[in-house]
């Protein structure tokens, strides 16, 4: 299926107020506060999209639920760019998925939103939360990749 960048922002954003946790794959709901972490929030987002990797492969065949606090860096880079293509930070637009450099280790993913903000699933905050893609953030990219 194809998706504009737009209804992916729009399909993160109805995960914002879901509750921060570890391997979690589970949106909110009226009836439960569901529990999601960084990957999980790109990968139930896809999956609600039916998104397809740049292979024509289900994005979320791609998933994995089995990493530790500290996942191993470099196959998570490596499977981002296998399945979307990197791109550079300076052409971020929006909808892409950002790789950063969270406690010392490039570990943590948001998606790109309007206005150069970001939506993540964000330890700190407890949920999935969007705000600005401020200086702070900025400096932590490590990678950028373009879903769709």
């Amino acid at each position: 299926m194809s998706v504009l960048p737009a209804e992916l922002v729009a399909c993160a954003r109805s995960w914002i107020g879901t509750r921060f946790h570890h391997q979690g794959r589970l949106k909110k709901t009226a009836l439960h506060r569901g529990g999601v972490d960084c990957l999980g929030l790109l990968v139930g987002v896809a999956g609600e999209l039916d998104l397809m990797d740049r292979l024509g492969r289900p994005f979320v065949s791609g998933d994995i639920v089995d990493y530790s606090h500290l996942p191993d860096v470099e196959k998570l880079r490596y499977t981002l760019a296998d399945m979307m293509g990197e791109v550079s930070v300076d052409e971020l637009r929006l909808g892409d998925v950002l790789l950063m450099n969270v406690d010392g280790r490039a570990q943590h993913l948001g998606i790109v939103s309007d206005g150069l903000g970001i939506i993540h699933a964000y330890a700190p905050a407890k949920a999935v939360v969007e705000h600005l893609l401020d200086t702070w953030w900025m400096e932590r990219i490590v990678a950028a990749f373009r879903v769709c």
